[in-house]
């Protein structure tokens, strides 16, 4: 019995180890700071609209063709101003220009406006920009040549200068001396210069004369520092000068009110071509 007994023990079924699992790498997100900036396609799209009855048709908006890119590499959360992206070149393979000679005016090429968001979301979403420009020629199947370029302005640090009453500049050149060792000229530009004006006590115009580049973007406070919210957006005078005009809802308009100018004390200046053939049209 004990010799039976032994090789019931010695034949006794082996349970089998589950097999093993596959490893999963960790996955971690993109980033686009590495390597030369530059400018890389991300998408395109083509809208086109037509009515059968003209009263319809005016009130259409232009068919138009977009495109949207994203500018990456390894100084890309030192860009603090953006270019508009302008095209040279957009060609179709019917030999069409999607863009003409009016298309841009000389400040669509040279103005540059403050990059918002913190410096990491550029690091972890580049810098997307979209534009248009008209159709492509029905029919055609590629853009046989794409040639362009982007304005961006870098810095590595800024500083903040407090102008105390900023009200009595109102109709000259802001008096500082950082400013004027920056080579930095900044107008405040009386209301009666454009066209529609809101009321006095409620916007203020800013114009930036020499050296644009180096400021990146003001904010006023009231005689406590506590911040005077503001809604901005360009504007130009009558006479065609481009300017930014800050709309208050109620601000205190008096001696104790304070503007922030944020300051680059120096900036890289510099331009990010691009080129691409023959790219299939959506």
């Amino acid at each position: 019995m004990f010799y039976v007994s032994l090789l019931l023990l010695c034949w006794s079924p082996q349970v089998a180890e589950p097999p093993a699992q596959p490893t999963t790498q960790p996955t971690t997100a993109p980033t686009y700071d590495e390597g030369p900036l530059r400018a890389e396609l991300l998408a395109m799209r083509e809208i086109r609209y037509s009515a059968t009855e003209p009263e319809v048709a005016v009130r259409l908006p232009k068919s138009e063709f977009g495109m949207q890119f994203r500018i990456r590499g390894e100084r890309i959360t030192q860009i603090v101003r953006q270019g508009n992206l302008i095209f040279t070149e957009l060609v179709d393979d019917t030999g069409q220009s999607l863009i003409d000679a009016d298309t841009y005016t000389e400040a669509d090429k040279t103005s540059t406006r403050p990059v918002t968001g913190p410096a990491d979301r550029l690091k972890t979403d580049g810098l997307i920009i979209s534009t248009r420009n008209k159709p492509s020629t029905r029919g055609s199947r590629t853009l046989t040549r794409v040639r362009g370029g982007i304005r961006l302005i870098l810095a590595a640090s800024s500083e903040k200068l407090t102008i105390a009453n900023p009200l009595q500049y109102y109709g000259k050149t802001i008096s500082d001396p950082r400013l004027q060792a920056l080579g930095v000229e900044i107008q405040m530009v009386p209301l009666e210069e454009i066209e529609n004006a809101p009321p006095a006590n409620r916007a203020i115009i800013l114009r930036n004369v020499a050296n644009s580049e180096h400021v990146q973007r003001a904010s006023f406070y009231d005689g406590t520092m506590r911040p005077i919210p503001s809604r901005d957006s360009p504007v130009s005078t009558k006479s065609g000068e481009q300017c930014q005009l800050y709309y208050f809802d109620a601000a205190p308009f008096n001696d104790e009110m304070q503007l922030v100018l944020e300051v680059l004390p120096q900036v890289d200046d510099v331009q990010v071509p691009f080129e691409m053939d023959n790219l299939a049209l959506p």
